[in-house]
């Protein structure tokens, strides 16, 4: 991804952690290194509006070893801090953020937020299905989540493929059923 080439650090870090976890940009500045649980390879989300937004959020093999090294240089409690005060969480990389989008440029109506779009539509590609995906983005609903889920045209076409496999089975089983029930001689017609 030629945005992640571009972006400087903490953005770089940050922008992976969103692609690999789903994570809200915000919820990511605020990660505490005393919420990270390296053992059960979870990082604990205390903040939102909703229940479901205040979640465990599991990580993947990159992520761990990203914050593991992240928190053994961490200065505070936080493990992106702002630059003026350790004991608070950075609060913007929207510099970092322009700068990356023009020397990649992919354009500026890309937002550090459309990264947690390409997480859903990932993971849906992946096989993770929509009240699970829900769950890890922390929506209440699973129309909300389909707001992220944004199916490519190869996506759409392996579907129909399924769908096609799905109907040709379904034809040859009733085939089947069909000439069994004929040339059974147990069969009452």
């Amino acid at each position: 991804m030629l945005y992640l080439a571009e972006a400087s650090q903490p953005l770089k870090d940050i922008a992976r952690i969103i692609l690999d976890t789903g994570l809200r940009p915000e919820e990511a500045f605020r990660i505490r290194v005393e919420h990270l649980d390296f053992d059960a390879r979870t990082i604990f989300n205390p903040f939102g509006k909703t229940k479901a937004s205040r979640r465990k959020v599991s990580m993947t093999a990159d992520i761990h070893a990203l914050l593991k090294d992240r928190s053994k240089t961490a200065k505070g409690p936080f493990v992106f801090p702002s630059r003026n005060c350790t004991d608070k969480p950075i609060g913007s990389v929207r510099k970092a953020h322009d700068k990356a989008v023009e020397d990649a440029g992919i354009g500026d109506h890309f937002r550090l937020y459309d990264l947690r779009h390409t997480f859903a539509t990932r993971a849906v590609a992946g096989g993770v299905d929509l009240p699970t995906l829900s769950a890890m983005m922390g929506h209440t609903s699973i129309q909300m989540t389909m707001r992220y889920v944004h199916p490519a045209e190869e996506q759409k076409k392996i579907a129909t493929g399924k769908l096609e496999t799905f109907r040709i089975a379904g034809l040859v089983q009733a085939i089947e059923k069909s000439r069994s029930l004929t040339t059974d001689p147990t069969t009452v017609n």
